[in-house]
């Protein structure tokens, strides 16, 4: 039996990065894979089905089963196999199917490009915060017909410095966004994170499992706005973005990264970076 273990401790996306690369293992061995989301940090009533649709392939796993297994995975735990970054594709659109209920109707034009900036407790210690002009220049370089950009960000002061920039420098873009001033400073998934720029920040551990649902829904239909896009611009130094390279049909650029992916090279996971 091959059990991955959804825990209490890590990001949305970072988590899901391992349990993809543990849902290939099951995949290429030709066994089910077994989740314990009874703990997972953002788990609203259920677990993983309160947001995505399972396949037959998974099985929520009890602790009733009463089963012994050496094979237990988790995050920084994966199976010791070979992955190509062209698996990870593949097999990221079998495991991440969202639930259509989740997902809400936004006033949104029907082609656009976006801009994704992770903020919060991301730039403690894992990133830097790289010039808004950065993103604009970038998508303006890929793509100067579309005059509609979605933006987003765990940040609703980044999403805005980014309307600033655009207005102050007369750009012709119309500029779209979910959030509001309810997620100003970002995210911050632990609560020992909130220090610095985050220690005022209300964290995914503090919330109650409405708020929690409140959050991870708002985060998970930004996803999928994006993934319609023609063209995302974003940085490869967020499990976000990393997500959205290996899972998205369309154009996805990053401004600090590599864009020319070799498919066919074996990486460790997306969560550590394509290198």
């Amino acid at each position: 039996m091959i059990i991955f273990d959804m825990e209490n401790e890590n990001g949305f996306y970072c988590v899901y990065l391992f349990l993809l690369a543990s849902y290939i293992y099951s995949r290429k061995i030709n066994e089910p894979l077994y989740i314990k989301d009874n703990n997972w940090k953002f788990l609203c009533k259920n677990g993983l089905d309160d947001y995505f649709i399972l396949n037959t392939n998974i099985i929520k796993y009890d602790e009733s089963m009463n089963i012994n297994s050496n094979t237990y995975y988790k995050h920084l735990k994966v199976p010791n196999i070979k992955i190509t970054l062209n698996d990870y594709m593949v097999y990221s659109k079998q495991l991440y199917m969202i639930k259509p209920t989740i997902l809400n109707n936004y006033d949104l034009p029907d082609t656009y490009n976006s801009i994704f900036m992770r903020g919060g407790d991301k730039l403690l210690y894992e990133a830097k915060q790289l010039p808004i002009s950065d993103y604009v220049n970038k998508l303006l370089e890929v793509d100067n017909h579309i005059k509609n950009v979605f933006v987003h960000s765990d940040d609703n002061l980044l999403v805005d410095k980014v309307k600033q920039y655009i207005k102050d420098n007369n750009i012709d873009l119309q500029v779209y966004n979910i959030t509001n001033a309810d997620s100003n400073g970002g995210a911050v998934v632990m609560k020992r994170l909130k220090y610095g720029k985050c220690k005022n920040i209300n964290s995914v551990d503090d919330m109650n499992n409405e708020e929690v649902k409140e959050h991870t829904i708002l985060m998970l239909n930004a996803i999928e706005i994006m993934r319609r896009s023609k063209n995302v611009v974003t940085s490869f130094d967020s499990n976000v973005s990393r997500f959205m390279k290996i899972n998205f049909d369309c154009n996805v650029f990053s401004i600090n990264g590599n864009n020319n992916l070799d498919l066919n090279k074996y990486i460790k996971n997306p969560a550590y970076g394509f290198t």
